[in-house]
């Protein structure tokens, strides 16, 4: 990961990244077995007309296993993605996310596929919330609401997610806070 974009006089007070795992096992049970009909339908159908398109005895037979074959694909893979895609991204997110504070600001570094670097200030206005859990803390320290594409507004939170020191943290930024003001 490349260095951080630091300005002058700002200094680098803790670094961190997730810890590796799945942290709501019971969001991640729930989507499993919503998405779970969706890839035994879609796997079902695929294998269906991929088995009927070699003995199709006409073109029209064949058109229809080859149709039913790939009308299964977009209900395999959501079911694919609901089912395995929090656990892939339980492993990954360790690996790629990169988690900094200074004395100015928290950066969160992501690589991988679609890398950012998110700065967010902090301020003695700034939102702060630690939120723990059994084996780690979230520090959410900025939070704006949004609206979705139905118009209804949503709060969308960011921050240091899922991390071994979320009270060591917030204290950290607690303090960076009371000497702004």
């Amino acid at each position: 990961m490349a260095a951080l974009p630091l300005r002058a006089g700002e200094t680098v007070l803790w670094e961190g990244a997730p810890v590796p795992g799945l942290h709501h096992p019971g969001k991640t049970a729930l989507m499993a077995v919503f998405g779970l009909p969706f890839l035994i339908i879609g796997a079902g159908l695929l294998l269906y007309g991929a088995t009927l398109l070699p003995k199709a005895p006409t073109l029209n037979d064949a058109g229809l296993a080859l149709f039913t074959a790939l009308f299964a694909l977009p209900f395999g893979g959501i079911g694919a993605f609901l089912v395995f895609g929090p656990v892939i991204e339980a492993r990954t997110s360790a690996r790629d996310i990169r988690y900094t504070l200074t004395t100015r600001a928290a950066y969160v570094a992501r690589s991988g596929r679609f890398p950012s670097l998110k700065v967010y200030p902090i301020l003695p206005s700034t939102a702060l919330e630690l939120e723990p859990g059994r084996r780690t803390g979230t520090v959410w320290l900025h939070a704006r609401l949004e609206r979705d594409s139905e118009g209804d507004l949503g709060t969308t939170k960011a921050g240091f997610e899922n991390i071994a020191e979320g009270e060591k943290v917030f204290h950290l930024i607690r303090d960076l806070q009371g000497k702004a003001e």
